[in-house]
């Protein structure tokens, strides 16, 4: 008898860790468990659902023709308990299901401040299909929008809305944008390029309270004085993984979900993945770590040896309003910098060299050589040889190379 697996989760992780199962083979027989009605769909391009530029039946991540064993998915359905010692889910519309091994991919949720939760009509979220869907009935009525966060989450949701039609200004707490990712030149080519397409920006600055009539939303107040009237906030500060139903069933329970480098948790046959876990102090929000976990697991769980998970400088990439961003490395680090500008076209490239290597690459309007410049920066590789030409990019810096070798 094939084993049995249950996913608790139905999201990006899920969908990675059903994909590594299909490409190895396997005779599980997989169960999904999901709170969404839409299962394993792609929440990177949700701003551009939300925009109106891509479609949602565009965001599926799994082919129907995948092969193995067919998996078994239970959309909008939430989990109410896990009894490990018994090796059953109990849902809470009372479906109780056995299993031999069990994935947490539960995923994270907006961290909200408290200020947030007092039940005001017009503070709304951005995480899944469903708020999508909502926003855009509610930019029929159009009016101004705030969102506070300046990082990935931030930017995608004002572009979004700015789409939409909303008078949409972004509130983030440091002095300049995605301020994790890039360095201040990128970051203000980048806020630059975003207020040329209609997005207003206080820097600096944090929501101090809402201002609101009778439970409905009329403003914002920020620390530095000033305020801005708006209909509608967005909190886009970050993300907190979703733990509590692990930390219920007596997992040991940090931040997230705490694992082993093969995604193991401290109770046997318990597993997690994605946003909802947690390695060492470090937790995860970009799809790259997310992908290498479920490699991991796919294999432990099949039982196939393999090298574990390791801790990286993942890169970043990502488009906002068509504007390309691509961020790697120690994009901080001293050592001897190579710049390229040009205002007028919206591009800042620059990469950091430091005995003889690179250590870090920023990318902002343009990200041709974003892999390649991961690569080196990864090996270590001494680029004494191609640094004529590198802060075009691959393709340039050989050209260069054999055209002075010709000569």
């Amino acid at each position: 008898m094939s084993q049995r697996l249950i996913i608790v989760g139905a999201g990006m992780a899920a969908a990675y860790l059903l994909q590594q199962l299909a490409e190895l083979g396997h005779e599980l027989q997989v169960t999904v468990i999901g709170d969404e009605l839409e299962a394993c769909y792609n929440r990177v391009l949700l701003s551009g659902v939300l925009a109106g530029e891509t479609a949602a039946t565009d965001l599926g991540m799994l082919d129907e023709r995948t092969p193995g064993r067919a998996v078994n998915f239970m959309a909008g359905t939430r989990v109410a308990a896990v009894d490990h010692e018994g090796g059953t889910v109990l849902t809470e519309c009372g479906k109780l299901l056995a299993y031999d091994k069990l994935v947490f991919a539960t995923g994270a949720s907006v961290a909200r401040p408290t200020m947030a939760d007092g039940g005001v009509t017009g503070v709304e979220e951005f995480r899944t299909l469903e708020d999508a869907r909502h926003l855009q009935t509610l930019a029929r009525k159009g009016g101004r929008a705030v969102v506070v966060g300046g990082g990935l989450l931030g930017l995608e949701a004002a572009h979004g809305l700015n789409t939409l039609g909303f008078e949409t200004t972004v509130v983030h707490r440091q002095p300049y944008l995605m301020n994790r990712q890039l360095d201040e030149e990128g970051a203000r080519q980048l806020q630059a390029e975003l207020e040329r397409a209609g997005i207003s920006f206080c820097l600096a600055d944090a929501v101090a309270e809402l201002q609101t009539c009778r439970q409905v939303l009329t403003g914002v107040a920020l620390h530095a004085g000033t305020t801005l009237p708006c209909d509608l906030l967005l909190f886009a500060t970050g993300i907190s993984p979703k733990a509590s139903l692990a930390a219920r069933a007596g997992l040991a329970v940090d931040r997230g979900i705490l694992i082993d480098p093969y995604m193991r948790t401290e109770t046997a046959g318990i597993y997690a993945l994605g946003e909802c876990s947690q390695l060492g102090r470090s937790c995860f929000g970009l799809v790259a770590p997310i992908r290498d976990q479920a490699r991991v697991l796919a294999r432990e769980l099949l039982g196939i040896p393999g090298p574990g998970f390791a801790l990286e400088h993942w890169p970043t990439q990502l488009k906002i309003s068509g504007i390309d961003i691509y961020s790697a490395g120690e994009v901080d680090a001293a050592g001897e910098q190579l710049v390229l500008r040009d205002q007028r076209a919206g591009v800042y490239r620059r990469l950091v060299l430091r005995d003889g290597r690179l250590v870090g690459a920023v990318l902002v309007g343009d990200k041709r050589g974003g892999n390649w410049y991961s690569e080196l920066i990864a090996s270590g590789k001494n680029i004494s040889e191609f640094r004529r030409g590198l802060i075009f990019g691959r393709e340039v810096s050989k050209a260069v190379q054999l055209t002075a070798r010709a000569a």
